[in-house]
């Protein structure tokens, strides 16, 4: 089992800008990534969090992520196109979901595309954010397969993922999840704790249910509830790779093959609340069906919980401070060495 530390979050956050910083990123752009990462990392979801840093930053030496991209939207109306420039996703998606919260406040709906982006970690963090701006919001994106058809074995299919989110008065529902069984990131993390996936995560190399996380990896990720997650990463990578014109999964490379450039496909729709209905009677309405939903008896040691409240309570339960595992502390500290020696021209 691997080893874990406390870090306070103002110190990893302070040494994370400063590394994206030291690649060429602008101030505005190394701050929207390190506070995407910092937010998958308190609300529980690792696998998509602060160990994402070496990827990203090695992918922007090798040259295959632009650290200044030239991002640009067309389109009228309601139907939005967006070239990434390929762009590290998550600063992509901070300007195309600015965008598209623009235009639903205008016309009621919005809907864009996003090609010649990257790994952009949680669909939730900006499904969040839509909510918060008074929205129903639908994120998605297609990534590097990892996943085989319904059937199959080959891996033709990305996990995938997508997240929709809506505010309550006091809370927002927010369910974000990969059409896999499980997101090949969290395997990763399985790998280093030295634990054993449960059956139905994923095959390995010959086809065969496997419980160990390495041959998981190196193996064929399993759809979530059989064909029906299938059914879903097709209907993803449709909006994500043939409406945008980004490649599909099964033509994307993984994000850890830092030479070759991912041209991931992403999709947004926002719909404003008030266009339908004032906003305060939906989240009133809302809030009220939660209450009954959590107030329903329940099983022996369950407690019902709205999506998107783990997440929140594990962000509350954080208190300042994020339980990193040792290795990825020691990952961020190294980068952070290598950016501090070569502002001071040494090595």
């Amino acid at each position: 089992m691997s080893e874990r530390i406390n870090v306070k979050i103002c110190d990893i956050e302070s040494k994370m800008t400063a590394i994206f910083r030291g690649t060429g990123m602008t101030e505005e752009d190394a701050k929207v990534i390190t506070d995407a990462l910092i937010d998958a990392e308190a609300s529980g979801v690792e696998s998509h969090g602060i160990i994402r840093l070496k990827a990203y930053v090695d992918r922007i030496a090798q040259g295959s992520i632009s650290v200044v991209p030239d991002i640009r939207i067309k389109g009228d109306g309601v139907a939005l196109q967006v070239d990434g420039g390929n762009g590290l996703g998550q600063i992509v998606m901070s300007k195309a979901v600015e965008k598209c919260i623009k235009t639903a406040k205008e016309y009621g709906v919005a809907a864009l595309t996003v090609s010649r982006s990257n790994h952009f970690g949680t669909a939730a963090y900006y499904a969040n954010k839509m909510a918060a701006s008074g929205c129903i919001g639908f994120v998605a994106t297609n990534a590097g397969s990892t996943m085989a058809p319904f059937g199959g074995m080959e891996t033709l299919l990305g996990t995938n993922p997508f997240a929709v989110a809506f505010p309550a008065s006091n809370q927002i529902f927010c369910a974000d999840m990969a059409t896999s069984s499980v997101a090949k990131g969290k395997i990763r993390i399985y790998e280093k704790e030295g634990r054993e996936i449960p059956l139905g995560w994923a095959l390995n190399v010959n086809g065969e249910d496997t419980q160990n996380a390495e041959e998981a990896i190196k193996g064929i990720l399993l759809p979530m509830a059989g064909y029906k997650g299938y059914a879903l990463a097709m209907a993803v990578d449709a909006v994500c790779g043939l409406l945008s014109g980004a490649n599909l999964s099964c033509e994307a490379p993984s994000m850890f093959q830092t030479d070759q450039l991912s041209n991931v496909g992403h999709f947004i729709v926002a719909i404003d609340i008030a266009h339908f209905i004032p906003l305060e009677e939906f989240e009133k309405r809302g809030q009220t069906w939660f209450e009954r939903l959590k107030s329903c008896k329940t099983r022996p040691g369950m407690r019902v919980k709205i999506p998107g409240e783990p997440e929140n309570e594990r962000r509350a339960a954080a208190c300042g401070s994020l339980n990193l595992l040792a290795e990825t502390a020691a990952m961020v500290d190294e980068y952070s060495n290598k950016i501090l020696e070569k502002k001071m021209g040494i090595g």
